[in-house]
């Protein structure tokens, strides 16, 4: 395994020991279609996510999502990185402009996921868990 940075590493554990888990999962209504480790397999359709190992995880978070979010200020990085699993890379970074602290950014990413519902009322199933995610 390469030679991650330790923030990532304690970053990438909690994500996946604490939100994401290790076994393929098929959600009914679930956007993302079958995940593991939080991998889904609408995000990378041409990789076999049901055999997907943790270091392949790892490896994918790390150069697709934590490197992406070098920009964003070290006390945020670790959130943002978390939430872009959740909405996507781009749109944690976006959310997380003007953030002065965690707080602010759980708060602003909190309002963010009950703005998807009001839009799409389809989704309130998944609210609870995405603001105690965010809030976490």
């Amino acid at each position: 395994m390469p030679d991650y940075p330790y923030d990532f590493i304690k970053a990438v554990t909690d994500l996946i020991n604490n939100w994401e888990g290790s076994t393929y999962t098929k959600a009914s209504g679930d956007a993302g279609c079958g995940t593991k480790f939080g991998i889904s397999s609408k995000s990378y359709p041409n990789l076999d996510i049901e055999n997907l190992t943790r270091d392949e995880a790892i490896k994918l978070y790390y150069y697709d999502y934590w490197v992406k979010t070098a920009s964003v200020a070290p006390l945020l990085r670790a959130k943002v990185f978390n939430m872009g699993v959740l909405m996507g890379v781009q749109t944690a970074i976006i959310l997380s402009v003007g953030c002065n602290t965690l707080t602010d950014y759980r708060c602003t990413c909190k309002r963010h996921f009950q703005r998807i519902v009001i839009k799409h009322p389809e989704d309130a199933k998944f609210l609870e868990g995405w603001i105690r995610r965010a809030m976490a």
